[in-house]
């Protein structure tokens, strides 16, 4: 059952960790050691757990697996 995780934002940056410690790399922007994922930053959309965003409601829709991978590459 997807899980509504509310994030806040400053500027441009969000500032809400993932609760469940996503971790990515992106080859594309040189992030190459892996990097806490933050809810509703950019990054955030290539999550395979990703479902959706309510950026009205600062909220994004997230479909966790406990089983499934705890890391990603983005883009």
């Amino acid at each position: 059952m997807p899980e509504r995780v509310k994030y806040k934002i400053s500027w441009d940056e969000s500032l809400t960790p993932c609760p469940h410690g996503m971790m990515a790399t992106c080859f594309n922007c040189k992030i190459k050691k892996p990097t806490l994922v933050h809810v509703g930053a950019w990054i955030e959309k290539d999550c395979p757990y990703y479902g959706g965003i309510d950026e009205k409601a600062h909220e994004v829709i997230c479909n966790y697996d406990p089983n499934g991978v705890k890391e990603y590459n983005s883009r």
